[in-house]
């Protein structure tokens, strides 16, 4: 089956697009190099789109590379709604401040997560992916509410700057928050891929011949 190769080849043609269309608005605003609250903002704007673009990468390889599941159609479609998303996301980076740009991040927040989860549940249905998912429960709501909430604060984040008008600190609070919860869900897949790649050579070594093993 080329699924997994076709798809990652996908992405990595979507991210590629999204890192070309952030360098060109880097370059064509001369506003970032000021030292104001808006170049800090933009900045912040800027590398919270940067780590998304790696993090839609590393969710993307890591449930490619490190499962066995049965594809769907769906599954060769969402890469460019996806892409359309971190497309917006650049494209309102801009010197004023828009919420916009906030419920943009909450839907790629939503789009990730729906992607991993079905992802997972049917990598679940595969035995080969035993030896991840044997002792693992499947999720429930529970698991989800911390990716709600981190949508839900955004979207209330969103509606106070648009009630008060305000373009520095809220805004910036905001970002932090974004910024934050996106280096840590990367630590989180950095963790998963190290598991994952731990259980596979530890599946390969047990299946391997006596003599083969010795000779390691």
């Amino acid at each position: 089956m080329h699924f997994p190769t076709v798809l990652l080849t996908l992405i990595s043609i979507i991210q590629a697009l999204a890192l070309e269309l952030m360098w060109s608005k880097i370059v064509d605003s001369d506003w970032l190099l000021v030292l104001d609250f808006q170049a800090l903002i933009g900045w912040g704007m800027v590398i919270a789109a940067f780590l998304g673009i790696l993090q839609i990468w590393v969710m993307y390889s890591t449930m490619v590379m490190g499962f066995i599941w049965q594809p769907q159609l769906r599954d060769s479609i969402v890469p460019f709604i996806i892409g359309i998303q971190q497309f917006m996301l650049i494209a309102l980076i801009g010197e004023e401040f828009t919420t916009l740009w906030l419920y943009v991040l909450g839907s790629i927040f939503i789009s990730g997560n729906w992607v991993s989860h079905s992802s997972f549940k049917r990598a679940r249905q595969d035995p080969e992916n035993d030896d991840f998912f044997g002792n693992r429960k499947p999720a429930t709501l529970r698991d989800f509410w911390p990716a709600i909430t981190i949508v839900l604060i955004l979207v209330v984040m969103g509606l106070a700057i648009d009630m008060t008008q305000n373009q520095t600190w809220l805004p910036v609070l905001a970002l932090v928050l974004a910024n934050a919860v996106l280096i840590y869900q990367t630590f989180r897949f950095r963790m998963l891929w190290r598991l994952i790649m731990g259980l596979n050579v530890a599946s390969q070594i047990a299946a391997a011949p006596e003599e083969e093993v010795d000779e390691e």
